[in-house]
């Protein structure tokens, strides 16, 4: 793709993602940091007429160049356009957008930005993917809890996310991670992180925490206790990022006492009226601004007492600085172990980075980054000046002479998405945020395609005790890891143990579920091994039988929609098993068999083949018969009030209407009991409660139906089955290893026996 070549992998997941996009209407790309989401995204764009690229506006950049280099035509809009956007004109619009203003693929970078469906930025994201197929990117789909994953396949599947079985969840999502591909891809390794304590002073932590509570705007709702956790965390990142924090709600408090002394009592909006920098408060004119308050004499005592406890704080603890010179010391001394090695530094907090600029800078080749722009020693740079300096190899700068170097880049979590900074050899996070998929994607920015480098260190500057134990930062972060491990995986250790735990002889990391894309990729490369070059003519079905424990079958079958055009068009390819008489797509099936299939070809009877394809055929018309029933597999939340009005709006038809009115009923009833995606389950929300007469109504629900070019629906009376190539597994002759329990004769069985049947069962 123009000055692009793709990697096996990557156009391995190209090819997944067509099928899923095809099968779905949209599909997750979700691989390791670092292994080219990118470009594989543009590989599908290409193939669509009208294509729109949705990313945070600090990616912007980047995706221009990455179109450019592969020659595709996209536009672009950031998710803070998004957010911007007047949600009530969303609403007053949807579905009469033009035709030309619609687009057939939508691709979502950092898709995490979007995991939250009460948002503004959602609902524009959803109103813009209405009839269009979905990519979604993100290293890191789940931040918080299992619902992120849902809130985001639902873009394209709608209510059908939250009941997607493991074989489809399998199609739609693909995620391969770094060890999975070793030996193919240059990806550095990622060493165990190499912790850094800092001292404690618990005093600061018990203060913060019996902080009087503050008052709220007159439209705010309370928050004392977490307003206190809020400052222990800024004072774990750093004593700068505290102190700055405590000014910020000693002005807030401060304007607040303005107005109530005035007599008015301000929202949060009139608050922002009010601005605060560089230690100055600007007040406004409260008995203009605000509204009037009856009861402002308690409120002010109760704002007066918050700000006066503040005063004292800052009076308190504020003269000494120590830990920060703590926080200078280690990284000093990180980079003195280190010696000629690019260190990237990660904090939440820009008054973190910028209190260790000012103690680090003297020493050289060190530069800071944050939302306000870059700086060396000598003064400010731009972003790009900055990164190119720091990592020229993998921005493309010319290398820059020793003077203008920058070996330790400082900087905001600003820098931890979609930038590549593999110069670097060293990852340091000088705070721990709040959840490990950002420290993920910390690493994710120097441990990636293209680095010359065979291993990348990580070390963590640990917060003070106190800190820790109130925050329970810990706990927090390894519970969302735990999470994300188990349902899309994630390469990483947890990131905050010193020391790998064992159980019985096996690490926690081990214990864990493994996730559903981790079993997908164990699956394939038991398939790929297998993999023939044979010569086999289409009509053919290759037939093989193996030595295994137990008698079964591995089947890769075609099932028809019953709109097949040619001979060599097999429809949906599926893999089907059977073990011990239970046939099954479930993918924990799937390797169970694969796994049990032994590598002893022996000769294949063709009484167990006959037996073999009864099996797969009397299963075929089982599922036949659950998808015509409407039970088979995921499906989107049922519509009963939809399709009860639906029926009720025939039946009260005059006769003379109801033909007509049937024909746009049906294409109602195909809307509201087939997959939509997000928005238009919400418009059928709000048709569900309209008092719309009968036939505007019906032909408001029919109007929803997508735009998108989906393939048909399977009918289940048309669909037949080809199968492709069956593998018959035989077990010894007198074997009972796996036979079912119902097949005992449990009335023959010896006393002695009978003894041992609680095991048995168990």
């Amino acid at each position: 793709m123009g000055s692009i070549s793709l990697q096996p992998h990557q156009i391995s997941a190209a090819a997944r993602l067509r099928a899923a996009l095809n099968q779905f209407g949209g599909a997750l790309l979700c691989d390791d940091v670092g292994m080219g989401k990118t470009y594989v995204a543009t590989a599908i764009a290409q193939q669509h007429a009208r294509c729109l690229v949705v990313a945070p506006a600090a990616l912007t950049p980047m995706w221009r160049d990455a179109l450019a280099a592969t020659g595709t035509v996209a536009e672009i809009v950031t998710f803070e356009a998004l957010s911007r956007a007047d949600a009530d004109d969303l609403r007053r619009h949807r579905g009469t957008a033009p035709e030309r203003e619609r687009y057939d693929l939508i691709v979502v970078d950092e898709a995490h930005h979007a995991r939250n469906p009460a948002t503004n930025r959602y609902f524009a994201l959803a109103s813009l993917a209405r009839g269009a197929r979905v990519l979604l990117l993100s290293a890191t789909p789940i931040h918080n809890r299992r619902a992120d994953l849902v809130a985001l396949l639902s873009l394209f599947l709608g209510s059908r996310a939250r009941s997607m079985t493991s074989a489809e969840l399998a199609l739609c999502v693909v995620r391969r991670e770094h060890a999975q591909l070793e030996g193919t891809l240059a990806i550095p390794a990622v060493s165990p992180p190499t912790h850094h304590q800092l001292s404690d002073n618990q005093r600061v932590v018990e203060d913060l925490m019996n902080l009087p509570p503050p008052l709220p705007a007159r439209d705010g709702g309370l928050g004392g206790v977490l307003i206190g956790r809020g400052l222990v965390h800024q004072w774990a990142s750093s004593e700068a990022a505290l102190h700055e924090a405590v000014r910020r709600r000693i002005a807030r408090a401060t304007a607040l006492c303005a107005s109530l002394e005035a007599g008015t009592y301000p929202t949060e909006r009139e608050l922002e009226t009010w601005t605060y920098g560089e230690g100055a408060l600007q007040l406004g004119f409260p008995e203009l601004l605000s509204a009037p308050t009856a009861n402002h004499t308690e409120l002010l005592d109760a704002v007066r007492v918050h700000l006066n406890a503040l005063h004292e704080f800052r009076a308190r603890f504020f003269p000494v600085i120590v830990l920060d010179e703590e926080r200078a010391r280690i990284v000093a001394e990180i980079r003195k172990s280190h010696a000629g090695a690019k260190i990237v530094a990660f904090a939440q907090y820009s008054e973190t980075v910028s209190m260790l600029f000012r103690r680090l800078a003297a020493v050289g080749r060190v530069a800071m980054l944050t939302s306000h722009g870059a700086r060396v020693a000598g003064g400010a740079l731009t972003r790009a000046e900055a990164i190119g300096r720091f990592a020229p190899h993998a921005s493309h700068f010319p290398p820059p002479g020793p003077a203008e170097a920058i070996d330790l880049l400082l900087t905001t979590d600003l820098l931890s998405e979609g930038v590549n900074l593999q110069d670097a050899q060293l990852i340091v996070h000088l705070d721990i945020p709040w959840t490990v998929a950002r420290m993920e994607q910390r690493v994710g920015r120097v441990a990636r395609m293209g680095s010359r480098h065979a291993r990348v260190d990580v070390h963590v500057v640990r917060p003070p005790r106190s800190a820790a134990a109130v925050l329970d930062m810990e706990m927090i972060v390894q519970r969302k890891w735990t999470i994300s491990r188990s349902s899309v995986g994630t390469s990483q250790p947890y990131p905050l143990s010193e020391h790998a735990r064992v159980e019985n002889g096996a690490s926690t990391t081990d214990l864990l579920a493994e996730s559903m894309p981790a079993k997908t990729e164990r699956l394939r490369s038991i398939l790929q091994s297998w993999a023939t070059c044979a010569d086999v003519d289409s009509d053919d079905t290759i037939v093989a039988t193996v030595s295994a424990p137990h008698s079964g079958l591995v089947a890769a079958i075609s099932v028809d929609d019953g709109e097949r055009r040619s001979r060599s068009s097999f429809g949906r390819p599926q893999l089907l098993v059977g073990i011990a008489s239970r046939m099954s797509t479930d993918i924990d099936a799937q390797i169970e068999a694969c796994l049990c299939a032994g590598r002893d070809d022996i000769p294949t009877d063709s009484a167990d083949s006959e037996r073999a394809v009864r099996a797969i055929e009397s299963w075929c018309a089982r599922e036949r018969a659950s998808a015509a029933a409407g039970v088979g597999a995921s499906s989107p939340v049922r519509r009963h009030q939809i399709t009860r009005r639906i029926d009720s709006a025939i039946q009260g038809a005059p006769p003379h209407l109801r033909s007509s009115r049937s024909i746009v009923a049906a294409r109602a009833r195909r809307v509201a009991t087939t997959q939509q995606c997000a928005a238009i389950e919400l418009e059928l929300e709000s048709l569900s409660h309209s008092d719309l007469p009968a036939d505007e109504w019906l032909n408001a629900v029919a109007a929803l139906e997508s735009s998108r070019s989906d393939p048909p629906l399977m009918n289940p009376a048309a669909a037949s089955v080809r199968i492709q190539a069956l593998l018959l597994m035989r077990a010894p002759r007198h074997s009972k290893i796996h036979e079912p329990l119902h097949r005992f004769d449990f009335a023959r069985c010896a006393v002695e026996d009978l003894l041992d049947l609680p095991d048995l069962l168990r």
